[in-house]
C-alpha cells in the first residue's frame, strides 16, 4: 500500500522541480510558474514606490534550502543577457548564502536630465 501511494505521489510531481530543505523536507515547484512569479516580482520591485513587495514563496524557501548555492544556480538564467529575471540582480547573494536571508539590492535613482 505504501509503495502504491509513493508511486502516485511521484507521478503527480512528475514535471515539478525540487530542492531539499534544512529540516529534511522537500520543496516542489513548477519551473514555468516560478519564472512567471519571479518576473512579476521583479516588475513590482522596479515599479514600486519604495516599498518592497512580499517575495515569491520560492525565494522564501530558498532561504531554508540545504544548499542555497545550488538553488541559486538552478534559478540562474541560461543566458543572462536576454533574461527577464536574475535573482542575483534583485537580492544580495552574499547575505543569502551566508545569513540565509533576503536583502534587497537598492540602487540610486537615475538623475533627471530633462530640462526644467
Amino acid at each position: 500500500m505504501r509503495s502504491w501511494i509513493r508511486r502516485l505521489e511521484r507521478d503527480a510531481r512528475g514535471h515539478l522541480e525540487s530542492f531539499e530543505l534544512l529540516d529534511g523536507g522537500t520543496y516542489y515547484y513548477d519551473r514555468l510558474e516560478t519564472y512567471k512569479e519571479l518576473f512579476l516580482h521583479a516588475c513590482d520591485l522596479q515599479l514600486g514606490k519604495g516599498e518592497w513587495p512580499e517575495p515569491p514563496e520560492v525565494y522564501c524557501k530558498m532561504c531554508e534550502a540545504r544548499d542555497v548555492a545550488e538553488v541559486l544556480e538552478r534559478l540562474k538564467p541560461e543566458d543572462p543577457e536576454r533574461a527577464f529575471v536574475d535573482v542575483t540582480q534583485i537580492y544580495d547573494t552574499d547575505a543569502l548564502l551566508r545569513e540565509r536571508r533576503l536583502v534587497p539590492l537598492t540602487h540610486k535613482p537615475v538623475e533627471d536630465l530633462s530640462e526644467p
